[in-house]
């Protein structure tokens, strides 16, 4: 049985918003779920494509969805990115970065391979999500069987309500942990992230700018920090197996996980 969340609740709103106006604007804070449990809920309806922003998130999230659902992998949910897709006949939820929608929209201005179009995580605003949410109710006004749904923690909801005809707004709390700031500009990131690591227990999230910056950070603590713990890379050049490492919990020993912004923005971690 999988653990319930605060979207939860909202599902039902979220189902009657949509038969209503087929278009909905959720605005859930982190931690809410609204990534892994709103597709699903809304994949009874016919095929569902998810826009994630970020390559490494599309695929921790087709993961994190068949792990919910007792689905497989490429099976039931899957996930198309530059240079890389699985997904089959089969695919109920189809886990896409905004290349890979927008190239899907030019291409078949209706969208009817699909049911409904999420966009997700749209606070990342770019010219391919704006480009994205255009291009799509371009189709949702011009098919009266697709559905419509835009979802993030931090956007402006009365805006993209009115620019998808006033459409329902749905509000879902997230789940808050208290928070503790230390100021250390006299620190290296490598330093600060030793620090925590001796004096916090569980795993250490630091986040660094891009790949470059992380791969330097990994190499200079992989050979300081202490027995047991290990430093782990998180960035969307990675391989999956490689990611995973840093996404799936482990029991046994700590980590030190050195990330992108994808940690902050489109994945919980």
């Amino acid at each position: 049985m999988i653990a319930p969340l605060p979207i939860d609740s909202a599902v039902p709103e979220i189902l009657s918003a949509l038969s209503r106006h087929r278009a909905v604007v959720i605005v859930a804070e982190p931690g809410a779920g609204k990534t892994t449990r709103v597709p699903p809920a809304l994949a009874s309806r016919g095929p569902l494509i998810l826009l994630q922003p970020r390559r490494a998130a599309a695929r921790a999230v087709a993961h994190r969805i068949a792990q919910e659902q007792a689905w497989t992998p490429g099976r039931e949910v899957g996930w198309q990115v530059r240079l890389e897709r699985r997904f089959s006949e089969q695919t109920r939820v189809l886990v896409a970065t905004e290349g890979v929608l927008n190239a899907r929209l030019r291409a078949d201005p209706l969208l009817t391979a699909f049911r409904t179009i999420v966009l997700d995580e749209f606070h990342e605003r770019s010219i391919h999500a704006d480009l994205a949410i255009a291009l799509s109710r371009e189709a949702w006004r011009a098919r009266d069987d697709l559905n419509l749904v835009v979802m993030s923690a931090t956007i402006d909801a009365a805006q993209i309500s009115d620019y998808l005809d006033h459409c329902p707004v749905v509000t879902v709390p997230g789940r808050l942990h208290p928070v503790e700031r230390r100021y250390c500009p006299d620190l290296s990131p490598a330093e600060a992230s030793l620090r925590a690591v001796a004096e916090a227990g569980g795993d250490v999230l630091v986040f660094q700018p891009g790949a470059r910056e992380i791969d330097e950070l990994v190499e200079q603590l992989r050979s300081r920090v202490a027995a047991g713990v290990d430093v782990i890379p998180l960035h969307g050049t990675l391989p999956l197996d490689q990611q995973q490492r840093a996404l799936l919990p482990s029991t046994d020993r700590r980590r030190v996980i050195v990330a992108t912004n994808v940690a902050e923005t489109s994945v919980t971690v």
